[in-house]
């Protein structure tokens, strides 16, 4: 039964990713390096809406750029990343990709390599990462992220991964030369 809603959600979330759109894989990135694309010139967007939040006080209601809420009398600052929302690379290694949504200092979010132990698998997604992971009472996972210099929790996006346009997997780098001719 476990399986089978694991592959459930599996179906969904490829369904509802955009037909010209891909989950980014290790593989599908080493194809785009060894293509001579820079990875920092490639589009990403994540696969599910991502929500982060944080408690805030009240002095620190009036610099909040996020939108704030009042709940059970604390104030709350969310930052939410719509799924589909346009990213790009700033920070790129081995396992991990930090891509930012929203203009500004501090405002990427970490992707790393699903690893079995500390062993990449070939075919290993870019899913998003957390500093700390804790799960509640009902089983959600919900993650600790740093986001402009600030703790966040993970609320909503635990599963999101990143995607890439098709059509980066065709670009061609060419360089031309047109001979000029030589003459006696």
């Amino acid at each position: 039964m476990k399986k089978l809603l694991i592959y459930t959600s599996f179906a969904i979330l490829l369904s509802s990713c955009s037909a010209n759109r891909m989950l980014l894989t290790v593989d599908t990135k080493q194809q785009i390096e060894k293509a001579g694309v820079d990875i920092k010139q490639v589009q990403f967007y994540n696969s599910e809406e991502i929500v982060l939040a944080r408690q805030i006080s009240k002095e620190e209601v009036k610099v909040a750029e996020g939108k704030v809420r009042i709940e059970n009398g604390k104030h709350i600052e969310e930052i939410i990343i719509p799924a589909n929302t346009p990213g790009i690379c700033e920070l790129n290694d081995e396992k991990t990709l930090k891509v930012s949504f929203d203009i500004g200092d501090g405002k990427s979010i970490p992707f790393l390599v699903e690893r079995k132990g500390e062993v990449v698998v070939s075919g290993s997604y870019f899913k998003i990462g957390a500093k700390q992971w804790i799960k509640t009472e009902r089983g959600r996972k919900i993650g600790k992220l740093d986001y402009e210099g600030k703790i966040y929790n993970l609320v909503r996006g635990a599963d999101s991964r990143l995607m890439i346009d098709k059509a980066v997997l065709n670009r061609v780098k060419r360089n031309t030369h047109v001979a000029k001719g030589r003459k006696l």
